[in-house]
C-alpha cells in the first residue's frame, strides 16, 4: 500500500528550510536549490509545492505569523495586563534562536518593500496585533488621556524599536524587555513593579 504523504507537513518542512537559508545567508540566498538542501528534500519536491522563490518566501512568512498567533492565543487564561506585556515583548529575542528568528522576520519586512503579497501578510499581522492591543487596553481601562488606538500605536512602535535594537545588539535583550515593562508600568497598564514582562511563562 502506498505511503500516505502529509502535504501540510512537507510544506512546513520546506518553509523551515526557507527560514534556515535566510537565517544563515540572508533572504537573497533563497532559491529552489538552497531551500531543498536546507529542508533535506529534492528540488523536484520543492517545485511541486512552490512555483517561485516569492512563493517560498511568502509561505515561510505565513508560517511565522501563524506561530506567533498561536503563542499569543496560548496566553488566553492570563490576566489582561500580563497578556498585553507578553504580546508587546514577543518579538524581543530572549535566546540566540529567538534572535535569529527576529532577524528572519526583519528579512521578510525588508523583502516586502518590493513584494505586494508579502507586504499584505505582514501588514495584516500588524493590524491583528494592534487589534489585540486595543482590545486588551480597553479591558484594562488605563484612564489615559490618549485615545486607546493612539496608545496602542505608541506601544507597538516602542516594542518594534526595542526589538530592532536588540536584534543588532545595540541594547541587551533583558534590558529591552525591562524597558518595555517600565514603559507599561509608567502608563499604568503594566504588571506589578519588579515583575519583568516575559520573564516567566504565561
Amino acid at each position: 500500500m502506498p505511503k500516505q504523504v502529509d502535504h501540510g507537513e512537507r510544506r512546513a518542512a520546506i518553509a523551515l528550510g526557507v527560514v534556515g537559508v535566510i537565517a544563515e545567508h540572508g533572504i537573497g540566498a533563497v532559491s529552489v536549490r538552497s531551500v531543498a538542501r536546507a529542508a533535506g528534500v529534492s528540488t523536484g519536491q520543492v517545485q511541486h509545492y512552490f512555483a517561485t522563490k516569492a512563493d517560498l518566501v511568502l509561505h515561510a512568512c505565513r508560517l511565522f505569523v501563524d506561530r506567533a498567533t498561536e503563542q499569543h492565543a496560548a496566553t488566553a487564561g492570563a490576566p489582561p495586563r500580563e497578556r498585553l506585556e507578553h504580546l508587546l515583548v514577543m518579538g524581543i529575542p530572549a535566546t540566540p534562536d529567538q534572535r535569529v528568528g527576529a532577524a528572519v522576520w526583519q528579512g521578510f519586512v525588508t523583502a516586502a518593500v518590493t513584494d505586494a503579497r508579502l507586504a499584505e501578510v505582514i501588514a495584516s499581522a500588524w493590524r491583528a496585533r494592534r487589534d489585540s492591543v486595543v482590545e486588551l487596553l480597553t479591558e484594562i481601562d488605563p484612564g489615559s488621556a490618549l485615545p486607546v488606538p493612539v496608545l496602542a500605536d505608541l506601544l507597538a512602535a516602542t516594542a518594534d524599536g526595542l526589538t530592532t535594537r536588540a536584534i543588532v545588539g545595540d541594547v541587551d535583550q533583558d534590558d529591552a524587555r525591562a524597558t518595555m515593562h517600565a514603559h507599561c508600568v509608567a502608563l499604568g497598564i503594566g504588571t506589578a513593579p519588579g515583575q519583568v514582562c516575559g520573564s516567566r511563562p504565561i
